[in-house]
């Protein structure tokens, strides 16, 4: 069972690299990364930083997902997008397998929090599809996780996170400014906290505003049941002078499933 799920995971990322080489995002994949020296990238476009959240009785699990976390930060941390380039979640992270190094955590399989192999990467997408996000990046591949697992308790806005699984879901963005950018992202255990920036050799040229709205509110199919959500995403931008109007750049709609 497990090998089968693997081995489907595997034939549908190829049909998803086929598909992205098809669009020529392939073609424009970022590839450098500097962590040496971050000199030429003095002007922060955006930060977004999160909580790490333990889940009481279970330490082997919660070191497993900031390794986890860590193991992909390594693999993102310095990323260069020069105009034009693009960001691929899976063209940078390693496939979560034992053999790359990964472990057992939390993550979401078939609408139900269990624990599988590469748990907490989630968190790493989201982070960074936030800090692009706020960077006026273009967006061109994402997708939000299919319930509000956390209720209360979650880590973003509804409408603002990022959920990506080998072979089904990633994260995909193009640098479509006229700067040359670099993606940082670190994982501090101590202080748990994950910490995602984007930085330009040149100040940010945009404002940025976001907004996400509950549009609807889904009731649970029981009476013990999570309600679900319809939520609205948008966001605006304009000049840093003001002198241009607020023009909306990117929307989206999302549905988070009421469950059990």
């Amino acid at each position: 069972m497990e090998f089968s799920r693997n081995f489907k995971a595997l034939v549908r990322q190829k049909l998803k690299d086929t598909n992205s080489i098809r669009r020529g995002y392939a073609a424009n994949y970022s590839n450098i990364k500097n962590t040496n020296n971050f000199s030429d990238y003095l002007y922060q476009w955006s930060e977004i930083s999160t909580d790490i959240k333990k889940r009481s009785g279970l330490p082997e699990i919660n070191e497993n997902r900031i390794w986890n976390m860590q193991l992909a930060a390594k693999h993102i941390h310095g990323l260069m997008l020069a105009p034009g380039q693009v960001f691929d979640f899976w063209h940078c992270i390693p496939r979560p397998i034992l053999a790359n190094g990964y472990k057992e955590g939390p993550t979401l399989v078939g609408n139900q929090l269990k624990y599988d192999v590469g748990g907490g990467l989630c968190q790493i997408s989201t982070n960074v599809f936030q800090a692009m996000l706020w960077a006026n990046l273009e967006i061109l591949e994402r997708s939000n996780h299919s319930i509000d697992a956390h209720g209360e308790g979650r880590f973003f806005t509804l409408g603002q996170d990022a959920t990506v699984a080998y072979g089904y879901k990633n994260l995909i963005a193009r640098n479509y400014s006229q700067t040359s950018l670099q993606l940082r992202l670190e994982v501090l255990p101590e202080e748990l906290r994950v910490v995602a920036s984007v930085w330009g050799t040149t100040p940010k040229a945009l404002n940025v505003n976001i907004s996400s709205t509950v549009l609807e509110k889904l009731a649970p199919s029981c009476d013990n049941g999570k309600p679900g959500w319809r939520v609205e995403t948008v966001r605006v931008a304009t000049n840093t002078s003001l002198t241009s109007e607020w023009q909306v750049n990117y929307r989206a709609i999302d549905i988070y499933h009421p469950h059990v």
